[in-house]
């Protein structure tokens, strides 16, 4: 009975309520928000790693290398453009 019901919830859930959202600045503290825009951009990041990952036809077991790569150029370049800044 138990694991019909677990079936039936996971089955009923939408992916949208298991997915992680993005930090919405205005509903965080003020203390918050260097934290929170941090998050929002880390996961706006992945989840632009993960799709070109996906278009790219990148297998699963070679997933997440392709993606930590790919965050971590990303990272790179942010860094480059705040030196470039200076």
């Amino acid at each position: 009975m138990r694991q019909t019901v677990v079936a039936l919830l996971g089955l009923t859930l939408p992916a949208t309520v298991l997915a992680q959202k993005l930090p919405d600045l205005d509903k965080v503290a003020p203390r918050y928000h260097d934290a929170a825009e941090k998050r929002r951009a880390h996961l706006i990041t992945t989840k632009v790693c993960t799709d070109t990952a996906e278009k790219d036809k990148v297998l699963k077991r070679d997933m997440a290398e392709y993606i930590n790569r790919c965050i971590d150029a990303a990272e790179q370049a942010q860094a480059g453009e705040a030196k470039a800044k200076e």
